[in-house]
């Protein structure tokens, strides 16, 4: 059995990681699939590794908001009723109730819905000079979809989006007094907005996600109002930011790589691929935490009860030892699954919707900008320990 002082060491602390994350990843997998981190705990880089702490059930999730202090008020209150911050058995019954509002069917029913949303949002934009590609096309998309799914009316629109925009800073690196009063403003507007929401569609039901919500029940039981706004929440976070991410880091990859981006812009054939592969090549998501509920194993390395573990989506989906030339961007690429949206119970319940915005809207962008400069150099990502978002790009075509 090793031990972890003989682990390699990744300091989250240091800019110049940040700066290019995959040589030091890299290097340090080629060492061993877990390392030390700075603050303490451990980091599992391997793909087999990482797919074991996420579908282990000896392993917990963790408070990820204590992680910058918030352990009162109605953030952390919010928090502990959402669905990835649970465990079975509430994680379970949470899951049943909501997962029949996200069937495949449901999902493809979205299709022309986020075409035609894509393909206005493209046509709204100024390109009579240069334009910032999230503002306008990476953040839209995903919002426009989201309002759609859950029938946010249209004069209530722009006001979800500053809110849905300021949610996502609750997983800042930082948390600095007047970010954290300004979120607690926010979740409690945002869960104003979504209790009158609830009893709108209780009083009249529609086609949409959160009517299926509202009445989804099974075996006698439903989901209370507190976790349905608890929920909605959740949705904006996992189906809006990480989209937003996902369609901003698309053109980067895509541009740096002429070649496989001519052969996406073929025809939507080549989209589910490329997108899948852009997931796999620079995951929006770094990574999740999970607690140890009884002492276990991991690649030899004995792991006490409590220990607190991340795992790093970014090095397991460029594991040698799982994908063949993993450095190499294909969109032609097949092999094994990606960790991108996890694994095990917590599985993301909207990966089959973000993949379907994420091709629609990258393939659409390919085909009505083919000639696109990138004017951002170098981009810059978002000081964020869980997104990997970019703050800006800056583009002409």
């Amino acid at each position: 059995m090793s031990d972890a002082d003989s682990l390699p060491r990744i300091d989250f602390g240091d800019p110049a990681f940040w700066a290019d994350p995959h040589p030091r990843l890299a290097a340090a997998l080629a060492q061993a699939p877990v390392a030390t981190l700075g603050g303490g705990g451990l980091m599992v880089l391997g793909h087999p590794e990482v797919q074991q702490v996420l579908r282990d059930p000896a392993l917990g999730t963790v408070d990820l908001l204590a992680r910058v202090g918030i352990t009162d008020g109605p953030l952390a209150a919010w928090w502990s009723r959402v669905m990835f911050s649970t465990d079975p058995p509430e994680h379970t019954r949470l899951r049943r109730l909501v997962s029949g509002a996200f069937t495949p069917r449901r999902v493809q029913d979205l299709e022309p819905v986020v075409a035609r949303i894509v393909a206005e949002t493209l046509d709204a934009i100024d390109t009579s000079g240069p334009f910032d590609l999230v503002e306008s096309f990476a953040h839209v998309v995903p919002l426009r979809t989201m309002s759609h799914i859950l029938a946010v009316p249209e004069a209530d629109q722009r006001t979800f989006a500053e809110w849905t925009s300021t949610l996502g800073l609750v997983f800042s690196s930082v948390m600095p007094p007047e970010l954290r009063a300004r979120l607690e403003e926010t979740i409690v507007a945002l869960e104003r907005f979504v209790v009158a929401l609830v009893e709108e569609r209780r009083r009249a039901p529609g086609d949409d996600l959160l009517s299926a919500l509202v009445h989804a029940e099974e075996d006698g039981d439903r989901l209370s109002r507190d976790e349905l706004v608890a929920l909605v929440g959740n949705l904006l976070f996992a189906g809006h930011d990480t989209t937003r991410s996902l369609l901003s880091i698309g053109p980067v990859v895509l541009d740096a790589h002429p070649e496989q981006r001519a052969l996406l812009a073929a025809g939507p054939a080549r989209w589910p691929g490329a997108v899948d592969e852009i997931l796999r090549y620079e995951p929006p998501v770094l990574g999740t935490a999970r607690r140890a509920l009884a002492p276990l194993e991991i690649a030899g390395i004995a792991v006490p009860a409590g220990t607190q573990l991340a795992t790093n989506l970014l090095a397991a989906n460029r594991d040698p030892r799982v994908f063949a030339d993993p450095h190499r961007f294909d969109i032609g690429r097949t092999g094994p699954p990606i960790v991108s949206f996890g694994a095990g119970v917590h599985y993301c319940l909207g990966a089959a919707l973000a993949r379907l915005e994420g091709q629609v809207a990258v393939g659409s962008l390919v085909r009505r900008f083919p000639d696109m400069e990138l004017l951002t150099d170098p981009v810059e990502y978002r000081d964020h320990f869980v997104l990997r978002g970019l703050k800006e790009l800056r583009v002409r075509v």
